[in-house]
């Protein structure tokens, strides 16, 4: 059983590392190329990497909804069951900010549904803004797996 829920922190621990890595990179690397992005080239550069993005976080976020309830449920009475809360309410915050705010922005800025590049310039404004949220949620719940492996292994002592 013990092997069946490290497998379970570790794949939690997989996504949300793709995911704090994936926001990062936007963050660090690809914002500030993106005031050049016109209509002309916003589907190379937005379109083409949205488009994977959203087609693989569709595949390995649901099974982190059910990963962060096992952490949940395997951390409850300890002190652990704090950042497997985290876990879990961050992935749900992550999805209703990406899902909710920022995947209809996609649409309309993949599908050319702007006047011109001034709207284009504001709807990434708008979605900058809003993966921010996710750059700082994402960052919180990667620490929080970290944490709760780090101290369901004991890493501390070895330290000591």
């Amino acid at each position: 059983m013990n092997w069946l829920l490290l497998a379970n922190a570790l794949y939690f621990l997989f996504g949300a590392t793709m995911y704090v890595g994936t926001m990062w990179v936007l963050k660090l690397f690809l914002y500030p190329t993106w005031h050049g992005l016109s209509r002309d080239n916003v589907d190379t550069y937005f379109g083409i990497p949205t488009r994977a993005a959203t087609r693989f976080f569709t595949a390995v976020v649901p099974l982190m909804f059910i990963s962060g309830g096992i952490l949940v449920w395997s951390e409850w009475g300890t002190l652990r069951l704090v950042p497997a809360i985290i876990c879990l309410v961050g992935i749900v915050v992550l999805t209703w900010v990406g899902q909710g705010l920022i995947i209809p922005i996609n649409v309309r800025i993949r599908g050319g549904d702007f006047a011109d590049d001034t709207e284009l310039r504001s709807l990434l404004k708008r979605w900058m803004l809003l993966n921010d949220i996710r750059f700082y949620v994402s960052t919180l719940t990667w620490a929080a797996i970290v944490w709760l492996l780090v101290d369901r292994g004991k890493l501390w002592e070895t330290f000591a």
